[in-house]
């Protein structure tokens, strides 16, 4: 067994497996068993749910959070002018308009499409990279803006 000073992760799964032993081991009184297998499951969902828990954890922040100069630019309500203060700061912005499906048969509730700029009356859902996520890199100059019409469904989901 290592010592609590190890800062490896190695000393966690040390103790991990030590509970477990203490768990699984031959119960005194008949009380301890019905303790014993609910601290297994217990311990075999915090195991299953790791991985899980550590990819939605692990998300990257906002374009935003990442690049303060865009977040200085971005007027949510005002998409022409965070184009034009995202030009400034040397950004090049690809404008996709999404707007509500209004099909009741489609499969999606929205559909968007690329535009050139931003038309009155639209105010934007997210500032994504190129890619449409929220990864950046170095260096990195390209935007995907996506907007909406002022109070359409899916401008009101994300407020």
């Amino acid at each position: 067994m290592t010592n609590s000073h190890d800062s490896t992760g190695i000393a966690a799964l040390d103790e991990l497996g030590r509970r477990f032993q203490v768990a699984t081991a031959q119960p005194r009184r008949r009380g301890l068993q019905q303790r014993r297998w609910l601290a297994v499951a217990l311990g075999a969902l915090a195991l299953a749910a790791t991985p899980a828990l550590a990819a939605v954890l692990d998300q990257p922040a906002t374009v935003e959070d990442q690049l303060p100069q865009v977040a200085a630019a971005v007027d949510y309500d005002d998409p022409a002018a965070t184009g034009e203060a995202l030009a400034r700061e040397g950004f090049r912005v690809h404008w996709v308009l999404v707007t509500d499906n209004l099909d009741p048969e489609a499969d999606s509730p929205t559909q968007s499409r690329s535009i050139r700029e931003p038309p009155a009356g639209t105010e934007i859902l997210s500032v994504l990279n190129e890619r449409g996520s929220n990864e950046v890199t170095p260096g990195m100059r390209d935007l995907q803006i996506e907007i909406a019409p002022v109070g359409s469904k899916i401008l009101n989901s994300h407020r």
